[in-house]
């Protein structure tokens, strides 16, 4: 078919593309700073989302999004609602929790390794070193019985080396970009 015979989308069906991205837009204008930049926003939608922290009544902000909207449709809005998915994931702490449970339950060091290239996988930008010290640290930290028969200073031990490598983790998703 050629680009003349291609049927045009209906009214309603723009308008509810467009209130679509309107509610994109508020989501958005929602975010924190950081978040933001994390997104792969043109220069204009960025200096949008910047004059929309400064806006207060809600009519304004309603409108405001409607401009946001507007401006998402001219950029690319698939990536940037991929993006957009990937920065609200609600079972990422999950998934960071389930490495660290994996990690603990590895034997020595090089059980640990597929565990170690499937955060890289996901995180690619990762420091392979860093990762692979704070396995083996968190796996030196693990009391040689029970935990509920280890003293005190080990199970803080633990608990420490725990924090740690999940900061890692977090700092990892924190700052790995999502596009």
């Amino acid at each position: 078919m050629t680009e003349y015979n291609d049927p045009l989308p209906s009214k309603t069906r723009r308008k509810l593309e467009m209130q679509e991205l309107q509610e994109v837009g508020l989501e958005l204008m929602a975010l924190k700073a950081s978040q933001q930049a994390r997104l792969p926003l043109n220069d204009p939608l960025r200096a949008a989302l910047e004059e929309a922290r400064r806006i207060q009544h809600p009519d304004a902000r309603r409108r405001h999004a409607l401009y946001v909207g507007r401006l998402i449709s001219d950029s690319d809005p698939d990536t940037l609602l991929a993006a957009l998915a990937a920065l609200t994931d609600p079972v990422r702490q999950q998934r960071l929790q389930q490495w660290t449970e994996q990690v603990l339950a590895c034997e020595g060091p090089r059980d640990a390794e597929p565990i170690v290239q499937q955060i890289l996988q996901y995180y690619p930008e990762g420091d392979r070193q860093a990762l692979r010290n704070q396995v083996r640290n968190l796996m030196k930290a693990r009391p040689a019985g029970e935990l509920h028969e280890a003293d005190a200073e080990q199970r803080a031990r633990l608990k420490r080396e725990r924090k740690r490598f999940l900061g890692l983790l977090n700092e990892l998703d924190k700052n790995s970009p999502l596009y």
